[in-house]
């Protein structure tokens, strides 16, 4: 007997470019079929506003403050995963049971209790007549969890999907780095710094970038490591007990007065470097580290990982997995887990205090 669900997986990152939606079955244990990817870059304008609107808050008080502007964003980030989400089922024949809808993380405040993420669940069902499983990270949260990495669990399936039976990272570089390992009985995860928010940020504010395509500019330019020593003693990034960041925690003012190339490629090997400290921190043998996220793409932080962690890494892609598309598929494997009320996180992954499910249901059709 079959017990598989078609599921519809939805990802907009913290690099704000737009939507990734994947569709996979699965039974939400050990089966694991990718059906289809699709990606949905967001219009220009809709991103400098959705940009703006989450430099300026701070807070829950700052959004409610501003809650015509954030319901308007809001309406709109949901219509264009509408859209997609449409757009992938109807080029597909499977009939999908479950949507998974992340949303747009605005703000990520665990000490404080909470995690906003951006996205009308109620629309999205009416729009799309499916169910829609959303708010995935508040039960954790709610458990003292840090709400985040949550696709640690959807790793672990990656990799026994590509049957490796040695220590082994998948080090997911997007906005924020996080790892997940996984080895025998063995499941942890960790965010461990800036993934590409230093680069993209640095870009965007000073020459209208979305982000360095391929590495190139830093490859262009000289890393000013005087200032990067001095400003690695910063407390951010030497905290020894698990954390999970918000990206707004990260700042590339230390850069300011290095030529623009300069800056790029300073800032770049910076994150390689916080990437590569924190990773042997806490593993000092060698480990298999397998790269997912858009970071991946950027040779030259690869290369300066590879340099600086002297262990065997290799692509997702290498696998036949599409790297852009891991978290879209692991909020479509999230959403089947949920449904079926099983945990989707843990102690070793979020530092919740025991293994919870999350996700909550809703119906609008």
């Amino acid at each position: 007997m079959d017990n598989s669900f078609i599921a519809l997986g939805l990802m907009s990152g913290t690099s704000l470019d737009g939507i990734d939606a994947s569709i996979i079955k699965s039974d939400g244990e050990n089966n694991l079929e990718i059906i289809d990817n699709k990606y949905f870059t967001y219009p220009e304008q809709f991103k400098k506003k959705l940009s703006n609107f989450i430099l300026n808050v701070n807070n829950i008080a700052d959004i409610e403050e501003n809650l015509g502007n954030f319901k308007s964003l809001e309406r709109d980030l949901t219509l264009y995963h509408s859209r997609l989400s449409k757009k992938i089922i109807n080029e597909n024949s499977f009939k999908i049971k479950i949507i998974g809808f992340h949303g747009q993380t605005i703000i990520h405040k665990p000490k404080d209790g909470y995690s906003i993420q951006m996205g009308d669940a109620n629309l999205l069902s009416q729009e799309l007549k499916e169910k829609v499983i959303y708010n995935f990270r508040a039960n954790d949260i709610k458990n003292k969890g840090e709400g985040a990495p949550l696709t640690p669990i959807y790793h672990k399936l990656l990799i026994k999907k590509f049957n490796i039976n040695n220590p082994t990272l998948i080090l997911n570089i997007g906005g924020i780095s996080n790892y997940t390992y996984c080895y025998k009985n063995i499941l942890s995860a960790k965010d461990i710094g800036p993934g590409n928010v230093l680069v993209d940020e640095y870009l965007k504010k000073t020459r209208g970038i979305n982000y360095d395509k391929n590495g190139d500019i830093a490859l262009s330019g000289n890393i000013n490591k005087d200032v990067i020593n001095q400003f690695y003693e910063h407390e951010i990034y030497n905290v020894e007990e698990k954390h999970s960041y918000d990206r707004k925690e990260f700042d590339f003012g230390f850069v300011k007065g290095l030529e623009f190339e300069d800056a790029v490629a300073t800032l770049t090997y910076f994150t390689a470097l916080i990437i590569s400290k924190n990773i042997k921190k806490i593993f000092e043998n060698n480990v298999k580290i397998i790269l997912c996220g858009g970071g991946r793409k950027n040779l030259t932080l690869v290369t300066h990982l590879k340099n600086l962690l002297k262990c065997d890494i290799k692509l997702i892609d290498e696998f036949a997995i599409d790297g852009d598309f891991v978290e879209s598929q692991a909020f479509a494997y999230l959403s089947i887990r949920s449904f079926l009320k099983k945990p989707i996180s843990y102690p070793s992954t979020t530092n919740v205090l025991t293994p919870v499910t999350g996700g909550e249901i809703k119906i609008n059709y």
